[in-house]
């Protein structure tokens, strides 16, 4: 990707990120207020970010780590210079550009910032990695829908305690179960990237999905066994599964049969 092509797709990412911000501005803060709207237009800005980054990537291949961390830096720069020039034109004090930058008081810009410049890198990688990403997330969607309607189902029959212990019981085998569908794929993500996938995408929907716009309320992430437990389970259970399923043929059936496998061995040395 040369200089100006890199500059191109920054004005591409700011239209984006313009788009995501107006949907903020006038969707979001009626039904959630204004610092909601604020973490929910975050987190659907890194989605949109990301994906935009992956086509920009497609197009416009980076061939060398260095390349996609130089990208990287250049449009976090980019970013955060237009940031500070937008407040202080606007004749805004230096404090407002210092509170977007806020973590401790709830900002998550410098998070967003973060992923512009470790994006490039990041996703580049992954594409020359042949990995099939698009499978695993669409997998890892159908396993957060049936965790969500496990637990809906369940509250609806017998209850919030109930509902909670029941997800808790079906986390765990829909993510091995996910895990096993998805490893049909010769191009699955491996070990770890499949486990944080199905984890990651539960979390981050919960996040801007299910929390503000159905629960109306982010307290589901205050809750060790309505949200955090179940996401260490899927993605122990995916890890688990995937770990299994990655033994080569011969150790997976002697981890079930010792004494056929035992037998078999002792068959090949007699006839040697």
């Amino acid at each position: 990707m040369t200089l100006f092509r890199a500059v191109l797709s920054w004005f591409v990412l700011l239209a984006v990120a313009f788009l995501n911000g107006a949907v903020r501005q006038f969707a979001y803060p009626p039904t959630l207020g204004d610092f909601a709207a604020r973490q929910v237009s975050t987190g659907v800005g890194a989605v949109a970010l990301g994906a935009t980054i992956w086509f920009i990537l497609r197009r416009w291949p980076l061939s060398r780590a260095s390349q996609a961390w130089a990208t990287g830096a250049l449009w976090a720069a980019l970013t955060v210079a237009f940031e500070v020039a937008l407040v202080r034109g606007g004749g805004r004090p230096w404090d407002d550009v210092i509170a977007q930058y806020a973590l401790w008081r709830g900002s998550l810009w410098p998070l967003l910032v973060l992923w512009v410049l470790t994006a490039p890198a990041a996703l580049s990688a992954l594409q020359r990695s042949r990995v099939a990403v698009g499978l695993a997330l669409r997998w890892a969607v159908v396993g957060w829908i049936a965790c969500g309607l496990v637990f809906a189902l369940a509250r609806a029959a017998f209850g919030v305690d109930a509902a909670v212990v029941i997800h808790l019981l079906a986390a765990p085998v829909i993510g091995a179960t996910v895990t096993l569908l998805l490893w049909n794929h010769p191009r699955h993500p491996g070990v770890a990237a499949t486990a944080a996938t199905l984890a990651g995408t539960a979390a981050l929907l919960d996040a801007i999905l299910v929390a503000p716009f159905l629960e109306r309320s982010f307290a589901m992430f205050a809750s060790l066994a309505g949200t955090w437990i179940p996401l260490a389970l899927i993605f122990a259970a995916s890890a688990a599964t995937a770990a299994m399923l990655s033994r080569p043929a011969a150790r997976r059936a002697t981890r079930r049969n010792p004494g056929e496998a035992a037998r078999a061995a002792s068959d090949r040395r007699g006839g040697r």
